[in-house]
């Protein structure tokens, strides 16, 4: 019992040392890895604004949300990116313990617009917007960003958005 007990325990080593290693070689978040077109298939974005109106803190939160996705992105080599097709957004904005809903269809006519690739720190540029890319593989990636800043009327915002893509 022994023996098969120190059998099973190096086979796990075993198994365990060659499954990590073969995750270090990866897919690599490259420009020549992200060239390519992909289709968007989610679109998630929160904007909390907080304004102080008489003295009194009012939170305006917009939640958007996508679906009935037909869209591509295509990602050329020379620093381009052609968005197409359309989905649609619905939006959800709360103040006061009140909702409002609104959709609307977003159209993307064969739009070109630049991007460029941060590769070290795994950063995405399009259109001169940064996101993060997380999960980036030979089928996919999604981009996230998040920032804080104060606007014309001088509320606060904070605002959050994610992208996924398929190949």
């Amino acid at each position: 019992m022994k023996v098969f007990k120190s059998i099973f325990v190096l086979m796990l080593a075993i198994a365990t040392v060659s499954c990590s290693s073969d995750d270090d070689g990866g897919y690599p978040y490259t420009k020549n890895n992200l060239t390519g077109t992909y289709s968007l298939v989610y679109l998630q974005s929160t904007k909390v604004k907080t304004v102080m109106v008489d003295g009194f803190e009012v939170v305006t939160t917009t939640e958007t949300l996508g679906d009935t996705f037909d869209a591509t992105y295509a990602f050329s080599s020379d620093n381009k990116v052609v968005k197409d097709g359309t989905y649609r957004i619905v939006e959800k904005v709360t103040q006061n313990n009140q909702t409002q809903e609104s959709s609307r269809i977003i159209v993307m006519d064969n739009e070109q617009v630049n991007y460029s690739v941060q590769e070290s720190v795994n950063k995405l540029t399009i259109d001169g917007v940064t996101y993060d890319v997380s999960q980036f593989n030979a089928t996919g990636f999604r981009l996230k960003r998040s920032e804080s800043f104060e606007d014309s009327d001088g509320g606060s915002v904070e605002f959050t958005e994610e992208l996924r893509f398929t190949k």
